[in-house]
């Protein structure tokens, strides 16, 4: 039965992780043509609530997500603005000065930050760092500079790549760290909730931060365009909605596990080929050199290393 269980998530994270590309994609499509960051961030997660609201809403779920949430409203406007507030903040600004398969390499270091981070979120067995996660690290942050490597003759600058890295990096430590202790939150108050309903509420909790970044988008650049609506729309659905929905459930399903929400983890590797593909097809942009090849093939091949191994394990459990 657990066997089943662990397959099951595995298989729904990485589904997750396809739809997770989308933002990627069009941040760098956004970028490229003008969009307001601040606009793409806010409207984003605004579009999520409605959209989560009112399916929440038709399945007569909303209601008790409310009610839970006003017991202790500052936890999910706190890791809410976390997570769908700063986070995606700093990945939509670091599309700005990086391509977006670069974005979505850099990001996969979120499987492994999710470990480092885990004595400082548990107090059991979930707190401890395999020494693979520790291998795995060298192995990401090798393919990442090799991924840097490869842009040196392109249209970023040194700097600019530094910068994004920077940003996505802080991003990929933040995202774990709010999902995971949001999750702790509901299992310490032995609350529950479904996924819709944890990703419904945690974008809820980030619309004040999200607010504020729009009403300053709205006095840097105007309205947004109608071609930014449209973007923001698509990566709403597509990331917002389908990829978070999945991932939550995913994790959800393999929560009583460390190995087996690794394994979760480890499938968002798909991201990296899956954007490269969306960028090459539609926004026009040549293959990676060799050197780019090389990052992502270790990053990926990192990733499937250390998910093995820890795969075997979550699906011998009995």
């Amino acid at each position: 039965m657990q066997t089943s269980q662990h397959s099951k998530a595995i298989a729904t994270g990485a589904l997750g992780g396809v739809f997770f590309s989308s933002t990627y994609i069009l941040n760098s499509f956004l970028a490229k043509t003008g969009g307001h960051w601040a606009w793409t961030t806010g409207l984003r997660t605004t579009l999520l609530v409605l959209f989560l609201g009112l399916m929440l809403q038709w399945q007569g779920q909303l209601w008790p997500l409310l009610q839970t949430m006003r017991r202790h409203v500052w936890v999910w406007v706190g890791w809410g603005s976390i997570a769908f507030g700063f986070n995606y903040f700093l990945l939509t600004f670091g599309a700005f000065f990086g391509p977006g398969w670069l974005v979505a390499g850099v990001f996969q270091f979120t499987i492994v930050a999710g470990i480092l981070i885990a004595p400082f979120i548990y107090k059991d067995d979930r707190a401890r760092i395999p020494m693979r996660a520790l291998l795995l690290s060298v192995l990401i942050l090798a393919g990442i500079a090799l991924m840097q490597w490869s842009q040196k003759e392109g249209s970023y600058t040194t700097e600019q790549l530094l910068c994004c890295i920077g940003l996505v990096l802080t991003a990929a430590f933040l995202w774990p760290l709010a999902n995971r202790k949001l999750m702790l939150h509901l299992e310490v108050k032995q609350l529950k909730l479904n996924a819709m309903q944890r990703v419904a509420g945690t974008a809820i909790g980030s619309l004040p931060f999200n607010l504020l970044l729009m009403t300053f988008g709205y006095s840097q650049a105007g309205w947004p365009s109608e071609q930014q609506l449209l973007a923001v729309s698509v990566i709403a659905v597509s990331s917002g909605v389908l990829g978070c929905i999945f991932f939550f459930k995913a994790m959800h399903m393999a929560r009583t596990n460390g190995a087996a929400m690794a394994a979760v983890e480890a499938t968002q590797s798909l991201e990296i080929l899956v954007t490269v593909i969306g960028e090459v097809l539609l926004l026009g942009i040549a293959w990676p050199n060799w050197s780019g090849n090389v990052g992502m093939m270790l990053i990926m091949g990192g990733l499937l290393l250390y998910s093995i191994p820890v795969r075997r394990k979550a699906l011998a459990l009995k």
